[in-house]
């Protein structure tokens, strides 16, 4: 299995499945997250991207709020 650091706290394994297809499951600080699926190991990566985008901007988010209050 190969893996990457999507984040400071979020890692993504990726692997084949046995029905055709990619797999990657989303691991934050050794916990699991997430599954994510995609038919070439390209859209998966990019799925993976997306993923961690979404993360940070929640993060961002969050930390404005706190800011506010």
């Amino acid at each position: 299995m190969n893996g990457v650091q999507l984040t400071n706290h979020l890692t993504a394994q990726f692997r084949a499945s046995a029905l055709s297809r990619y797999e990657a499951r989303i691991t934050e600080d050794g916990d699991f997250r997430a599954y994510i699926y995609a038919m070439s190991l390209k859209r998966l990566k990019r799925k993976c991207e997306r993923y961690a985008k979404r993360e940070r901007k929640a993060i961002a988010y969050v930390a404005t709020l706190k800011e506010g209050s």
